[in-house]
């Protein structure tokens, strides 16, 4: 399988490794943070919990538990995707999230099939407007490869598509 490497946006806001493999209907979101990242962790579900458009589709994974704990800390977050209004809803949440976090946090989002997208919160907050938008998009894009060709509502039917 080959992979190719490329930059997402001027100043490097997010960094992807992309393949030519088939959509996942997951993504995998983990947190790395100054604060213990489990409570990052718990933190951005929370929020992506709050969106009406994600209710449902967010599941926590715990990590192995530790000898004499009594359960493992969080270790991921993943979102299942049934459109494009959906990656674009947790990208939307995504970003709003980093931005509001302090210190030194990333997210990497995983698709099953490899690829693969890092944010930092520090280049996030540095955005302006029409950056943030196209962020937006371009992580709702690696999540959903072929949400450009989606309609705008989300309900997963092409805008090339007949009209029910």
């Amino acid at each position: 399988m080959r992979e190719k490497r490329g930059d997402f946006m001027a100043g490097e806001t997010a960094r992807a490794v992309r393949d030519s493999g088939p959509l996942a209907g997951n993504v995998t979101l983990s947190v790395d943070a100054g604060v213990p990242a489990a409570a990052a962790a718990a933190d951005l579900a929370r929020w992506l919990d709050e969106e009406d458009g994600l209710r449902g589709c967010v599941r926590r994974e715990v990590g192995p538990v530790p000898e004499g704990a009594l359960g493992g800390e969080l270790e991921h977050l993943v979102v299942t995707l049934g459109s494009g209004g959906v990656a674009t809803a947790m990208a939307s949440v995504l970003v709003a999230w980093l931005r509001r976090r302090t210190g030194s946090v990333t997210v990497r989002l995983s698709r099953r099939d490899g690829s693969r997208i890092e944010l930092r919160a520090d280049r996030v907050r540095a955005l302006d407007a029409a950056q943030l938008r196209a962020q937006v998009a371009q992580l709702a894009e690696a999540a959903w490869p072929d949400a450009a060709e989606r309609d705008a509502h989300g309900d997963g039917a092409r805008d090339d598509a007949p009209e029910r």
